[in-house]
């Protein structure tokens, strides 16, 4: 059976290795956000033959689904997560598939699985300078939008998140919460931006709030994924100040143009947020899959 586990802080710059950020877009890759949302989602990994396996598990200790490993044999530690999974009675399902990896797995195992979209998982990339200038035509209505924001409200201050204000990152995403009417006890995303913020040096992560009339009204945070991506890892932003979604994005794209991309991760099978991601014209919508067994 692997011996899995969940990754620690320490480890999150010696996994890197194991990935190649040359081809790498997707946020499943950084290994930041695995660290963040290890919890939440019972991510753990472990290796085999210097190569990484990273698993999902459910909170009876199941596994519920195994990624593509990544590194030096692959073919031997897809032959471990079968073994793995017969050993804990489990499917040897495949998840988050990108079709390249999806290709190497029918390619190593033919008439082994069925193949399923996983549209929620789908992550949606744009390049920086678009999200930065706005320009063109496809762009004109989040133009307009923004000018409407500046109108409106006049003392307006976009700052970088520092040591000074990180209080005020979290009190945009108890706002959040308060004004969806969702209950912030024991939410895990909360403890999740919380651990970001705490260690954002430790982690290289960057941020940003925006302020109207002295009041942080919007919140941004992401790590790199390579030297060309960018991940945004949490955003948030108060709905009673119209168009301060598309200020913030805006904004602190400004900021990341030595990136040629930046992902804003996934939709989550929302369609209002499916919707808002297609509207900003992503260059690439990075597909997923989930490869079950035939029975």
């Amino acid at each position: 059976m692997l011996n899995f586990k969940i990754i620690d802080k320490n480890q999150i710059e010696e996994y890197k290795k194991y990935y190649d950020y040359s081809t790498s877009f997707g946020c499943d890759t950084n290994l930041i956000n695995i660290y963040l949302w290890r919890h939440e989602y019972n991510i753990n990994l472990a290796l085999f033959d210097d190569t990484l396996i990273k698993a999902y598990f459910r909170d009876d200790g199941m596994v519920w689904g195994y990624c593509m490993p990544v590194g030096k044999n692959i073919e031997g530690a897809l032959e471990e997560i079968f073994n793995d999974a017969r050993e804990r009675s489990a499917e040897p399902n495949i998840v988050m598939l990108t079709i390249e990896q999806k290709a190497l797995l029918e390619s190593l195992y033919p008439n082994k699985f069925i193949f399923k979209p996983s549209l929620e998982n789908q992550d949606y990339i744009y390049y920086s300078k678009d999200l930065a200038t706005l320009e063109g035509r496809k762009f004109h209505s989040k133009r307009n939008h923004i000018s409407r924001f500046y109108r409106t409200y006049k003392n307006t201050k976009f700052k970088m998140i520092d040591k000074t204000n990180k209080s005020d990152a979290m009190g945009v995403v108890f706002d959040w919460y308060k004004e969806n009417n969702i209950s912030s006890d024991d939410s895990s995303e909360i403890q999740a931006v919380r651990e970001a913020l705490e260690n954002m040096e430790k982690l290289k992560m960057n941020g940003a709030l925006l302020y109207v009339d002295e009041r942080p009204v919007a919140m941004t945070l992401g790590s790199e994924i390579s030297d060309r991506v960018y991940d945004i890892n949490f955003e948030k932003a108060l709905r009673d100040y119209d168009g301060v979604y598309s200020v913030i994005n805006n904004e602190f794209a400004k900021t990341l143009t030595q990136y040629e991309y930046i992902n804003r991760e996934e939709d989550m099978g929302i369609e209002g947020l499916r919707k808002a991601k297609l509207s900003y014209n992503p260059v690439i919508v990075l597909q997923r899959f989930t490869a079950e067994v035939k029975l």
